[in-house]
């Protein structure tokens, strides 16, 4: 009986200080693009060659109001990890010009993507694996997408062709 306790123990330590698993990392906000609207509720990070420049690297942010983490995690490609997302923003980070940026909302059913550059971030944490601050695209006037986001994100998944 008392080696069961000390399991029940260390079992409640671990959720003490380690928390319980996360449904993807800590984001907040709102994708709106006309009369299409989301809220914000997970983040997750991929690393993976820039599709415009292989020979940069970029951080690819996916802001969704679903849970879409473990269909991220078990993909392969970059291809693969976009297609996950039906209702939300995904954005790109890194040292290019241009950065791309796609909103899909309403399961994918209306879509936009354009351009930003790295003063749509203003970041609190920029590490090579993380990333925490705010995110402000609003290409609303032209017709496009907003995305307002507070988020904490780590690298969830590399793609293999990522150096």
């Amino acid at each position: 009986m008392t080696a069961f306790r000390n399991i029940l123990a260390i079992q409640a330590l671990a959720l003490i200080f380690c928390g319980p698993a996360r449904a993807g990392d800590e984001a907040s906000g709102n994708v709106t693009m006309n009369t299409a609207k989301t809220v914000i509720r997970h983040a997750w990070m991929v690393r993976a060659r820039d599709e415009m420049d292989a020979q940069r690297t970029i951080l690819r942010v996916y802001l969704s109001s679903v849970d879409i983490g473990q269909d991220i995690k078990a993909c392969k490609t970059l291809s693969c990890a976009d297609s996950a997302l039906q209702d939300g923003a995904m954005v790109d980070y890194g040292d290019a010009s241009h950065l791309g940026y796609a909103v899909r909302l309403n399961g994918g059913k209306v879509q936009y993507s354009g351009g930003t550059d790295a003063d749509a971030f203003t970041l609190t944490t920029q590490a090579s694996d993380r990333l925490a601050g705010k995110l402000l695209i609003d290409d609303s006037g032209r017709g496009g997408a907003r995305v307002e986001a507070t988020f904490d994100v780590a690298v969830s998944n590399h793609f293999d062709d990522t150096p």
